[in-house]
């Protein structure tokens, strides 16, 4: 009997420690605060024009300190006046074409522009016509973490809203891009994607369902996690396009998306709002994620 009671002691002892050993093992890696923002191109008449919620953009942003945030619809003014609002932080690219602009925290994050530049320079669009709307390429960056120097992707996207047929390209071409990057290092993928979670080309991206097309079928060997389903599978008020007045129920169109190897830690959708007055017709969405 002893010996019986010193061996359900010693288990009672270990499992705890075991427990805490699972955890601080899940626990491991580089967080990162990642954003998904469409801010609306407009113009659009006062409340709604950017004059005036910009303050509101600029509100949130400093609430939440994002190390990364991938823009849509993000006008050169825009960034420009985000930049002069919120010291140390940086965008990508530095001038030029900036619809789908990166916001990052300079003060941790460096990015490799000489990498950032290469990715982004690929030709591949497509000779076929792909419906009423644009073909849309992903921006590409890659950063450094500065204390861990861990290195990773930011490939942020703005798909078409019109035509499913350019969104399942681009979730191809996206793919394919991410294959064939120069560095092998943890993907994170942002944007508006105008696109259903069940749809085909997010069902494409997590590696759920093939794309079919004239040319055969397509799978995705690399497998993306959707940050808000993982954290919330369940939730029901998800919308994240609400044309300025705040529904939850509208169609959930904005992602964080993780790649293999990273693990999601908590996902919001912030509603933020003053007054009644919204940053954007779009609600951000906001993920806190550890790198490997």
């Amino acid at each position: 009997m002893p010996a019986l009671v010193v061996v359900l002691g010693l288990g009672i002892v270990v499992a705890p420690l075991a427990a805490c050993g699972r955890a601080d093992r899940e626990d491991v890696g580089v967080p990162l605060e990642v954003m998904s923002f469409n801010l609306r191109w407009g113009p659009d008449p006062p409340p709604n024009d950017w004059e005036t919620r910009r303050e509101r953009v600029t509100a949130l942003l400093r609430g939440e300190m994002p190390d990364v945030v991938g823009f849509q619809e993000s006008r050169d003014a825009y960034v420009e006046d985000l930049l002069a609002a919120l010291p140390g932080y940086a965008a990508y690219p530095e001038q030029g074409d900036r619809r789908n602009a990166i916001l990052y925290r300079a003060s941790r994050l460096r990015l490799d522009r000489e990498v950032s530049d290469a990715e982004n320079a690929r030709v591949d669009a497509p000779e076929e016509d792909w419906g009423p709307g644009s073909v849309r390429l992903p921006r590409a960056a890659r950063f450094v973490e500065e204390e861990s120097g861990r290195g990773f992707y930011v490939y942020n996207n703005h798909m078409d809203h019109r035509s499913a047929p350019s969104r399942a390209w681009s979730a191809q071409v996206l793919i394919d891009r991410i294959r064939g990057r120069r560095l092998d290092d943890p993907v994170i993928l942002t944007g508006d994607f105008n696109a259903a979670a069940s749809g085909p080309a997010m069902s494409f991206l997590r590696g759920e369902a093939p794309l079919t097309s004239g040319e055969g079928t397509v799978s995705n060997p690399i497998p993306f996690a959707d940050a808000w389903h993982e954290r919330h599978p369940n939730a029901l008020a998800s919308g994240t396009y609400h044309r300025f007045v705040g529904v939850r129920f509208g169609p959930r169109v904005d992602y964080v998306l993780a790649g293999p190897g990273i693990r999601v830690v908590e996902a919001r959708i912030l509603r933020d709002e003053w007054e009644g007055r919204y940053p954007s017709d779009h609600f951000p969405v906001s993920a806190k994620l550890l790198l490997p």
